[in-house]
């Protein structure tokens, strides 16, 4: 294994657990960092091959990312089915850091903290927890115990800590972080493509979805109500378990478009030729709760009156602001809620404006950035600790 990592800036490495194709929230730190002038590595689990290293690039804006993908095919949403495959990631992750050392290692999660964060204390680099979903918040059994205590553990050792709201802030309660930041999952107004999706339409209410195709996001009840509906369209893109069955729905059904595994800047770009965006979660879930959904922050930007569930992550900047609906976590819920929204239709160019101005004055890009940068050149002005 050849050391890939021969930059005299600072060197960086984002790990995930994912095969970032796409990650908007890795892209856009990754993206950040570069234009500050450190030298950025990603590190991703492709859970879709087996092929043990693939070297590639992510475009973001004007910029390219190396990426390096290890192989270890698993299946989305299959829980303790793919702990093999984890496992063999986690060793494989862990033998590439040591070969390829790194100023500071960059954690996304749980998912890559507990192996790299050994690997970071051996090799003298800055340790930095990014918490995107904190595990097991409120444990029901001695497993998800152990697993908040260690996601705590990671916390009180990382040089640097990041969550992506305020609110998650009581989650990580009884950890002692030595940095905390907190950067929302926002997008950049730079990042919205050109690309032109080919939306035929009879004039019906335009809907989008992008993102992981899995339960608990009431997805395949969506595409149930929207399939009986004459007046709305379905604009679904992404991939995960319902893969197939959006396949299916989209050649059943003229008004269910699936367009499948899409870049980032092709995400925006549907979603702003669409009229209203979804951001569903169970909220039963506790991070569901506490999430700060990307969905959210692209309607805010894109000006897009939002559907969310009640008391779920950010659904009260909807309420208050009045730049959606909230609806209960059913197919009934969605239905009356939609209808609601169709029925606003005179007010949706004041609610693009509302939205616009909230994501301008509190949730901007270019704020999220600074914040990062900031945090990154604090760690570079103080020593490394033991830990």
């Amino acid at each position: 294994m050849k050391n890939i990592n021969k930059n005299k800036a600072v060197s960086v490495c984002i790990l995930r657990s994912n095969p970032v194709r796409p990650d908007s929230r890795v892209e856009k730190e990754a993206w950040a960092l570069a234009k500050a002038g450190y030298s950025v590595h990603i590190l991703a689990w492709d859970r879709d091959t087996n092929e043990l290293e693939c070297q590639d690039y992510v475009s973001v804006a004007d910029i390219k990312i190396p990426i390096t993908r290890l192989g270890h095919k698993a299946t989305y949403g299959e829980g303790i089915k793919n702990l093999g495959s984890y496992l063999k990631f986690q060793f494989h992750m862990r033998k590439w850091l040591k070969t390829n050392k790194f100023d500071i290692i960059h954690a996304c999660d749980f998912d890559t903290a507990l192996f790299s964060r050994g690997v970071a204390k051996r090799t003298k680099a800055k340790f930095v927890f990014d918490i995107f979903d904190f595990l097991a918040g409120e444990p029901s059994n001695l497993l998800q115990y152990i697993v908040k205590k260690t996601q705590l553990f990671l916390i009180d050792s990382a040089d640097a800590t990041i969550i992506c709201t305020d609110e998650r802030k009581r989650q990580i309660a009884g950890s002692n972080p030595k940095r905390l930041t907190v950067i929302h999952n926002t997008p950049a107004e730079d990042q919205v493509g050109s690309f032109e999706f080919p939306l035929v339409s009879d004039g019906g209410v335009k809907i989008a979805y992008v993102g992981i195709l899995q339960d608990y996001r009431l997805l395949k009840e969506i595409a149930e109500a929207v399939a009986e509906a004459d007046q709305i369209e379905l604009h679904i893109a992404g991939f995960g378990k319902y893969e197939s069955y959006f396949e299916q729905m989209d050649q059943n059904h003229k008004n269910i478009h699936f367009y499948g595994r899409i870049s980032y800047d092709q995400t925006l770009s549907l979603e702003a030729q669409c009229d209203i965006m979804l951001a569903i979660y169970d909220p039963s879930i506790e991070n569901h709760r506490l999430a700060a959904p990307n969905k959210f922050y692209e309607s805010l930007m894109l000006g897009k009156p939002l559907v969310m569930v009640r008391n779920t992550g950010m659904s009260y900047v909807v309420e208050e602001n009045s730049v959606g609906v909230l609806i209960d976590y059913s197919k009934e819920g969605f239905v009356s809620g939609i209808n609601k929204l169709i029925e606003r239709k005179g007010e949706w160019h004041s609610i693009e404006k509302r939205m616009k101005e909230i994501y301008q004055h509190q949730h901007c890009w270019s704020e999220m950035e600074r914040r990062l940068i900031q945090m990154y050149a604090d760690l570079q002005n103080e020593k490394t600790t033991d830990r």
